[in-house]
This record gives C-alpha cells, sequence and structure tokens, in this order.
C-alpha cells in the first residue's frame, strides 16, 4: 500500500485538476468550493469540495488515527471524520452520506460502534461515504440544492489548513512526502 492515497476511492487528483465544476475553483463560480474561497467576510473556505457520486467510498490518505463525528444541530459540517495521520497532519473529511450496504449507518460497519474513541486505520481504508449531510448545498440557483461532494480539509502538522490541492498533486506522483509541508 502507498504512503499516501488520494481520499476519494476509484479516483485521483487528475480527474478533479482541470474540472472546476467538479472541485470548486479557487477565484470564484463555479463552485464556490475551491480552497480560500471567500464566501462571505467572515467565512473563509478552508477546504477543496470534490463531487462524486452519493456513496463513493472515502480513504484515509494515510495511516493515522481516525475520529468518527455525528452531525449535530447546527453544526453545518454534517457527519465527518477527522483523520490524523501518522506524519502528524490532520485531515478534515466532511458531509459525509451513509453507508451505502447498511443505509442507516453513517460510518462504515467496523467503526459504527467505537463512540468516540479514536480508531487507528491504514492509508486506503474506507472510513467514509460521499454525501451531502449538514450545509452542503449547490450555489448559482435561486434555490440552494444538496450537493453531495466531500470537503476535504488538510493541516500540516496539524496546524493551519494548506491547500490540499498541492498535497494531491505530490499524491498522484506517487511520491514519498514525509514531512511535507506546502
Amino acid at each position: 500500500m502507498p504512503d499516501f492515497v488520494f481520499p476519494v476511492a476509484g479516483m485521483s487528483w487528475a480527474d478533479f485538476r482541470e474540472r472546476p465544476e467538479l472541485r470548486g475553483s479557487d477565484a470564484g463560480e463555479p463552485g464556490r468550493g475551491g480552497w480560500h474561497y471567500q464566501r462571505s467576510e467572515t467565512h473563509l473556505h478552508k477546504g477543496i469540495d470534490l463531487k462524486a457520486p452519493i456513496g463513493t467510498p472515502l480513504l484515509a490518505v494515510e495511516n493515522g488515527t481516525a475520529e468518527f463525528i455525528l452531525a449535530r444541530e447546527g453544526r453545518s459540517g454534517g457527519h465527518r471524520v477527522r483523520l490524523t495521520g501518522a506524519s502528524g497532519a490532520m485531515y478534515h473529511y466532511l458531509h459525509l452520506g451513509t453507508d451505502p450496504a447498511h443505509p442507516g449507518d453513517a460510518f462504515p460497519a467496523e467503526f459504527i460502534d467505537t463512540g468516540d474513541r479514536p480508531v487507528e486505520v491504514t492509508a486506503g481504508t474506507v472510513i467514509g461515504y460521499l454525501g451531502h449531510t449538514g450545509g452542503a448545498v449547490a450555489s448559482g440557483m435561486s434555490i440552494p440544492a444538496r450537493a453531495a461532494h466531500l470537503h476535504f480539509q488538510y493541516h500540516p502538522q496539524g496546524g493551519r489548513d494548506a491547500n490540499p490541492a498541492n498535497l494531491f498533486d505530490l499524491i498522484d506522483t506517487g511520491l514519498r512526502i514525509d514531512g511535507y509541508v506546502p
């Protein structure tokens, strides 16, 4: 298994890189889902939105510890997973859906009974499914519509957010990225 994998199963960054309609633009429409897109005076989008079919498996990008967090009232991220990688980086997966094999379950069956206890995972482990929980909406419509996507954040060494596109470029090359900081 490689050290790092792309978070959307069956896809790579090459599927999204030049397609802002699938990942959001960093500079406005279409999408509003690009890294550091200024959504309002007080809201900076700290991740990249990756659009794919509902139920697409989402993968741990590296070995680490995953925390599975159910949606709560008033939280716009919906069901989410926080992955702390062996490298010290932190990754946030937001707006997750349910397990297609078990529609009532927000997370893969092996993680349902973990409660608030973090779980060790390896790169490539299915840790969730693409969905539209929380405040996931499509833009450019008179009435915002639900829009299935993964909101993915990358925080090197657990600190400030960094552009996930830089990490994805390196993952696509297959190079080792130990200690990578953009």
